[in-house]
């Protein structure tokens, strides 16, 4: 009977022990597996906004040139002259983007540049016995007002841009001519305007800052009418020039 009795005893022990290890378990915190952590997608990218921004470069070609128009006396005969171009522009930019839809996608605009321009040559010219010789320059503004159509691989944008562009011709220097006694001087400045068309390239380097690189072709001209000698004349004076710039555009990013 004593070993019944151990027994007993012994298995009533290992029950409260167990119970007891059972409840104490049931004290303990319960691990919890933590929530599955999902992937951010980064904001999409779009070039829709406001911005503003410098610019610089140099005309790297194109031309002064003038030719007679009616009217102009009989004894005088038609006459155009040229004189290379070259310089520098530098100035700001203010502008807007639309892009149609993120990321990747066309994009359109409006941009309207506001530059001094130091473009100038010398100049040299003769017709029958009158000649003149002096300079020819924009020493003065140098604006455009242009639309840009694009497409956009994320910050990359590729695009074309035309649109209206306007300056001053200036021109002084020395003529002569029959009828005058002694060689007489000019100095005038005329406003000069026409189409300018171009391409360039545009890449964000922060979400609110980029840079771009352009050219820009222009052609502008006017006709003018003066009376010299009790007589009027007729000319038409013009600029086309080859223009490459460089930019950086700070982007408000007020829709984004």
């Amino acid at each position: 009977m004593g070993v019944v009795h151990v027994k007993s005893y012994l298995l009533a022990t290992a029950g409260l022990l167990a119970l007891a290890g059972a409840a104490q378990a049931a004290d303990l915190p319960r691990r919890v597996a933590p929530p599955p952590v999902y992937p951010v997608a980064p904001p999409a990218f779009t070039w829709t906004g406001f911005y503003a921004g410098v610019n610089a470069g140099g005309a790297v070609g194109g031309d002064f040139r003038a030719s007679t128009t009616s009217p102009r006396p009989a004894a005088l005969p038609a006459a155009r002259g040229e004189a290379s171009a070259a310089g520098f522009v530098a100035g700001g930019t203010v502008g807007y983007n639309y892009q149609f839809t993120p990321n990747n996608g066309f994009v359109v605009g409006v941009e309207v540049d506001a530059n001094y321009a130091d473009i100038h040559n010398e100049f040299r010219a003769s017709a029958g016995t009158a000649s003149a010789n002096g300079a020819l320059k924009t020493d003065t503004y140098f604006v455009t007002v242009r639309g840009r159509v694009g497409y956009a691989w994320g910050p990359l944008l590729a695009y074309a841009t035309g649109g209206w562009a306007f300056t001053e011709i200036g021109a002084r220097g020395i003529a002569t001519g029959p009828g005058l006694v002694l060689p007489a001087s000019f100095n005038a400045s005329l406003p000069v305007d026409g189409y300018t068309v171009g391409a360039g390239l545009e890449y964000m380097i922060t979400p609110t800052l980029s840079v771009k690189g352009e050219y820009l072709y222009a052609d502008l001209e006017r006709d003018v009418r003066f009376r010299a000698l009790g007589t009027q004349f007729g000319i038409r004076t013009g600029l086309d020039a080859h223009l490459l710039k460089v930019g950086i555009n700070y982007h408000f990013n007020l829709f984004n």
